[in-house]
């Protein structure tokens, strides 16, 4: 089950994000190649994110931990 990205510890290790097609989500065969899946917790009401959008905020999450911004 996808892990909350806030939960996440990607300080050190090389970091792909994989996005999915925003209806259909990704391929079985590329979800069983990542070692980890993660979600992007939501306020109550927001159904969903598109592609970009959460792509951004994975990219932010991951910058903001490894501290690359402050």
């Amino acid at each position: 089950a996808p892990r909350s990205i806030l939960g996440l510890e990607l300080l050190a290790e090389p970091v792909a994000i994989v996005l999915g097609a925003e209806g259909e989500g990704i391929s079985r065969l590329v979800s069983e190649r990542l070692d980890v899946t993660a979600r992007i917790p939501m306020r109550p009401g927001v159904d969903s994110l598109n592609a970009s959008v959460a792509g951004a905020v994975a990219m932010f999450e991951v910058a903001r931990m490894r501290r690359w911004i402050s």
